[in-house]
């Protein structure tokens, strides 16, 4: 079956009330047992207010430009969602994790992003900002000096695997404003409020068989698709400032543009972002009977503003292939249980990626999955996608970058054993976007 939108409620928790009986008289034991409590709490509360006014750390951006000349440009470095790029930015970034992280003194360091790889006559230039944490009565120009002295005798004692140009490195103190829309430049990545890196490890599974929701600024290119008047309809995936990634499907029952809106943020009512739609593109040989090439995109007027809230995922390379019981997650707003309400939170489950013989066995989908289609979940079941989820994202993480692999499609109910969840394969359909997007 499809998955499919259904009524729009918010769950009700009984109320609890708990006795509570008074205590009519202190004894000398209890009267200093609570007195020592006391002052045990007063002390921790001391020492805790202390260490913050001590160890009031706060975040510093650094540009750092410079140029490595034991690398030969290559035209795909310009992509940033190519192989090539997404690679080499990975072996620079862990280079500097390497340089600072033990030098610069314990959690100084936070994490570091290429920006840009340029080509230049003796190898290429790189553009990448660094983040560190320092105490807040430190200088932004001392720090500066601080880190090249580390980064310089690095240089000297440490075999790299990549050679810098000493004299071409330049470090330059930028605020958060301009770090933001510097990294806005980087597709996938996931920033806290206050523009420090989300990792990957903190997010947990949860949608079906699951109650906690997901953490603001955690899946910013989720949203949620609207039909004016009746609600939230089905998920879809930021991929630029003004197109979504959707499934067919969503748009079985209504295709005019002008009828749909889309919201951004943890919670749909309220959103955190608004915007219309101003074009649909369902893909042509849509299939609703075999749910073949079940994509579609949505295009936004007006455009959305990166932030640590919206944010574009990455788009994969045609290539790219995941191997069988990769960890994924898929996110919507979609029921927790079979044929329960859409939720208003929006909530997370992490899943495995299962291959398609499995699949395509007698007792699971018994052939019915093809080559544009991809399983994840679980063969016991338990964790899935479900009614109201239809549309959304399923990504996976490769070095704290998020990537979208699948658009959730359909399954047999939900979270049933040997009937794990049905997605569009992205890497499938990666021309296709292309083609109708630029992107």
């Amino acid at each position: 079956m499809m998955y499919a939108p259904v009524e729009f409620s918010e769950a009700n928790y009984p109320q609890v009330e708990y006795q509570r009986r008074q205590q009519q008289y202190w004894d000398p034991i209890r009267l200093a047992i609570f007195t020592l409590v006391i002052v045990a709490i007063i002390g921790i509360t001391i020492g805790i207010v202390a260490h913050f006014v001590v160890e009031d750390d706060k975040s510093f951006y650094y540009l750092a430009s410079f140029q490595v000349t034991n690398i030969k440009y290559r035209e795909s470095y310009g992509i940033k969602t190519s192989k090539e790029f997404t690679q080499r930015s990975h072996q620079i970034e862990r280079m500097m994790s390497r340089i600072f992280q033990r030098s610069s003194g314990a959690g100084r360091f936070v994490k570091s992003h290429v920006i840009k790889i340029s080509p230049d006559q003796n190898g290429v230039n790189i553009l990448m900002v660094l983040m560190f944490r320092y105490p807040s009565t430190g200088i932004a120009e001392q720090i500066r000096k601080r880190i090249e002295n580390i980064l310089y005798q690095n240089l000297k004692t440490k075999q790299l695997p990549l050679t810098i140009n000493k004299p071409s490195f330049t470090l330059t103190p930028i605020d958060s404003k301009k770090m933001r829309n510097l990294l806005n430049s980087r597709c996938g990545l996931r920033m806290t409020s206050s523009n420090l890196p989300l990792p990957a490890h903190t997010s947990i599974e949860r949608i079906v068989q699951g109650s906690e929701t997901a953490m603001e600024g955690e899946w910013p290119w989720q949203a949620s698709l609207q039909l004016k008047g009746a609600g939230h309809q089905c998920g879809a995936t930021l991929i630029s400032n003004t197109w979504l990634l959707t499934a067919a499907h969503c748009f079985r029952k209504n295709k005019d543009p002008s009828q749909w809106i889309a919201t951004f943020g943890i919670t749909i009512t309220p959103p955190s972002v608004q915007r219309n739609v101003r074009k649909i593109i369902i893909h042509e040989n849509y299939r609703r009977e075999t749910n073949e090439n079940d994509i579609a995109l949505a295009q936004l007027t007006p455009r959305v503003d990166y932030s640590n809230v919206v944010q574009r995922v990455c788009l994969p390379d045609a290539a790219t292939k995941l191997p069988p019981k990769a960890s994924v997650f898929v996110t919507g707003f979609g029921s927790i249980v079979d044929d329960g309400p859409t939720q208003n939170k929006l909530r997370q489950a992490r899943v495995e990626t299962i291959s398609s013989d499995v699949c395509n066995r007698k007792d699971v989908y018994d052939g019915m999955i093809t080559s544009g289609m991809l399983c994840a979940g679980f063969m016991e079941g338990k964790v899935d996608a479900c009614k109201g989820d239809s549309g959304g994202p399923l990504v996976y993480d490769n070095h704290d970058i998020w990537y979208i692999v699948g658009i959730v499609s359909w399954g047999q109910s939900c979270a049933l054993p040997k009937k794990p969840g049905v997605y569009t394969r992205v890497t499938q359909y990666r021309n296709w976007i292309a083609s109708k997007t630029g992107i």
